[in-house]
Formats: C-alpha cells, sequence, structure tokens
C-alpha cells in the first residue's frame, strides 16, 4: 500500500496528483497549522454543554471526547453532532480555503466543496437498541451510523475529489475508516448505494490518527466506516476539494457543487461554482429538480 507519512511541518511537500494515482498521506498534527485542533475541542465540550449538559462537558473535559457515550443517550448524541456542525461550519469552510492556499502550487486548480461531515461514531453497543433507536438515527449514516463500502462519486461527489478526514479525537483500528487501496479506479458493480458481492477489492487498510492528524485520500477510493467494536467515541470533521474541474460520474444519484476559491469573497462570489453547474453532473442535477417541481405543480 502507498501510505505517506509527514509532519505539519511539510505542507510543502504535499502533492495531491500523488493522492489521486491513490497513495493515502497522514500529516501528522496538520490540524493544527489550519486551525488548532483545541478550538475544534473546545467547540466540542460547548455543543456537548448545549445539548446534554455542562456537567457532562465537565466529564469529557476531564477524560476525554471519547467517552461521550457515559454521558449521553443516542438522541442526545444526535443533537451534539447537530450542533457542532452549526458550530464549526464557518471556520470548516475557512479551514478548507486555507489548506487549499497553504499548499505549493499543484498544476492544476484547486475548487472547494461546502460539504462538512461531523462524524461522531459511539461504540456499536451504545446505539443498539428498539426500532425506536434505530428510527433516531435515521438519515445519520456516515455521521453516527456506519456506512457500507463505497466511492463517494456514486453519490453527489467529483470523481477527482480529495478527502480531508480530521481527526478531533483519537481514531483506533477499531473505529475509524477501512479503505481497500486495490480497488482504487476497479470496474466495481454496486446497486448505487452499496457495493455489489462477489467482486475481488484486495485486502483493507485501517489507519490510526491521533488528535488533530489529518488523513487524505481520494473520494474514489473503496471506503467505509468501521463498525465502532472499541470502547471509545470517535470523533471526526471532514472537508472536500477537487484536484482540477470538477468531474462526475454519469449514474451519480446526485450532485454537489465546487468553487472556484480565487472568487470566494469577491463581487464575483455568484460565480464561484459555475463551473460544476456546467457540467453534466450539474445539467442532470437541473433536470432532476424542474422534475420535481413540474411533478409538485401537477399533483
Amino acid at each position: 500500500m502507498a501510505l505517506a507519512t509527514l509532519h505539519e511541518s511539510a505542507f510543502g511537500e504535499l502533492r495531491l496528483h500523488q493522492v489521486m494515482e491513490g497513495r493515502l498521506v497522514v500529516v501528522r498534527g496538520g490540524l493544527n497549522r489550519l486551525a488548532a485542533v483545541g478550538q475544534v475541542h473546545r467547540a466540542a465540550l460547548e455543543s456537548v454543554s448545549s445539548a446534554v449538559s455542562p456537567d457532562a462537558a465537565g466529564y469529557l473535559e476531564e477524560r476525554g471526547l471519547e467517552q461521550l457515550h457515559h454521558v449521553a443517550g443516542v438522541g442526545e448524541v444526535r443533537a451534539v453532532r447537530d450542533e457542532l456542525d452549526q458550530r464549526v461550519r464557518p471556520a470548516a469552510r475557512r479551514l478548507l480555503l486555507r489548506f487549499a492556499r497553504t499548499l505549493p502550487p499543484q498544476g492544476r486548480r484547486l475548487y472547494v466543496s461546502d460539504h462538512l461531515g461531523v462524524r461522531i461514531m459511539p461504540p456499536r453497543s451504545a446505539v443498539r437498541g428498539p426500532s425506536a433507536t434505530e428510527q433516531e438515527l435515521s438519515g445519520y449514516t456516515g455521521f453516527l451510523l456506519p456506512a457500507q463500502a463505497h466511492t463517494d462519486s456514486w453519490f453527489n461527489t467529483a470523481v477527482n475529489s480529495v478527502n480531508l478526514w480530521m481527526a478531533v479525537s483519537r481514531v483506533r483500528r477499531d473505529n475509524g475508516l477501512t479503505i481497500w487501496p486495490d480497488a482504487y479506479r476497479r470496474p466495481l458493480r454496486h446497486d448505487g448505494v452499496r457495493l455489489l458481492p462477489d467482486q475481488w477489492i484486495g485486502d483493507p487498510v485501517e489507519i490510526e490518527l491521533d488528535p488533530g492528524d489529518l488523513l487524505l485520500f481520494a473520494g474514489d477510493h473503496l471506503h467505509a466506516t468501521r463498525p465502532n467494536t472499541g470502547p471509545e467515541t470517535r470523533w471526526v470533521v471532514t472537508k472536500r476539494l477537487c484536484f482540477g474541474p470538477p468531474r462526475y460520474h454519469p449514474r451519480a444519484t446526485g450532485w454537489v457543487p465546487y468553487s472556484n476559491p480565487r472568487l470566494l469573497g469577491t463581487p464575483l462570489q455568484i460565480l464561484a461554482p459555475l463551473r460544476s453547474a456546467l457540467t453534466l453532473g450539474g445539467l442532470r442535477q437541473f433536470a432532476r429538480g424542474s422534475d420535481r417541481l413540474l411533478s409538485r405543480l401537477v399533483h
């Protein structure tokens, strides 16, 4: 497996074309270079204080975010995730722009996504329960519930996207991310959501991270959430950017835009996602929206 490990001071060595070729890159302490992990940690504690209780936040400040499941039930964990999403969304947008501007010249223009993933994954034993519990977590696959093996472009993401997977708490092999590097860019059979069985995908890789570490990998790597069989709740924040002009899979089930960062914050900001909108993926999304609107008007 092509795995490169860098220190946060080595941002100048990052080459995203290597990530697009399939390399997995871990930048130790990389989040500190972009926005001190302490800021995200404080936002997490504030979210727990608001959604659960100040006492719960104090318990985690003393014992670690990894113990969230000891002070919060399933519904409260969901509320913490939603609260933290709102608290870090503006900062995460700035973080991604800072990352894109910190990199050395890459030979291709970078485009940034407004996507934000606040992924809090409690131990599996903590979210098992009656159907009411499952109902509480409906719509939280990949955020509170494990996501099955997939590539991001099956859904709404550009095929040339890069994931920034940022550890807020410890990430262990028993609660992290599973990637199958040998399956990268293979013609995988799937039903639009799940990988179909009886295909060779190679051996899985699971990477451990410390708080503040940053994992970079191509969105078209086959990957899945590792079911959390360990004793700790895992906290991760994810963002995405695009290496070169966005390109979308012809059978993608959705579409999200990527923006030209040079136009953000300028009078031309409205044109920032234009390159994404003028792709076949963008046109298909427009057609889907028109069909839904027409259906509502007819009925």
